[in-house]
């Protein structure tokens, strides 16, 4: 019998069931936080999703960590963390919006782009605890072989527990959802 695709996602996510059921919400959670010591660096790298982001790359901005943001989301999304950072003291002139993404992976391709064009050397990206993960495996395979050194930074107000003690139901929810997402991600562009 040969191993299809489906029958390989079916067995996935029913280790991932399997899995969950039995480890503790702690550690799932833990381990989808990729926070990195920062250094100063060409870029910031905001991702769309949550005005948090938009917020703690203002602030980034402010500390002198980076001279520039990428907004990059979905439509008028990129806009309104834009308008966001502006309001936070960001010279509107020193942020860049990429408004054709619909993803993680698409934030990733669009944002090299825009990186290799101005020929920036180094970025910090940014978005929230649980979706640090994620984005480092995308943007890692994404850059790959650019030279452009990437760091990571958890956005916090997220209402995302950072210690990764998974309180709430919404917290479980949100890491039982990163997981499957993971999990579609690895499937479809590894």
């Amino acid at each position: 019998m040969k191993i299809g695709p489906a029958l390989i996602a079916l067995m996935v996510l029913t280790a991932f069931c399997i899995f969950t059921a039995y480890c503790s919400w702690p550690y799932l959670a833990r381990f989808l936080l990729v926070d990195e010591d920062l250094k100063q660096s060409d870029v910031i790298v905001a991702l769309g999703g949550g005005s948090e982001r938009a917020v703690y790359a203002a602030e980034l901005y402010q500390g002198g960590w980076a001279p520039g943001i990428i907004m990059t989301g979905c439509g008028s999304s990129a806009n309104k963390m834009a308008q966001l950072a502006s309001g936070k003291g960001v010279d509107p002139g020193d942020i860049f919006i990429e408004s054709k993404a619909e993803s993680t992976y698409e934030n990733a391709v669009y944002s090299r782009e825009i990186i290799l064009m101005e020929g920036c050397r180094s970025a910090i990206i940014v978005t929230s605890p649980y979706h640090t993960r994620r984005t480092k495996l995308i943007f890692d395979r994404v850059f790959k072989d650019t030279g452009v050194k990437l760091l990571y930074s958890a956005a916090p107000g997220s209402g995302f527990n950072l210690d990764g003690r998974c309180y709430t139901p919404n917290d479980r929810r949100l890491v039982r959802r990163e997981y499957m997402k993971l999990v579609y991600y690895w499937f479809r562009y590894w």
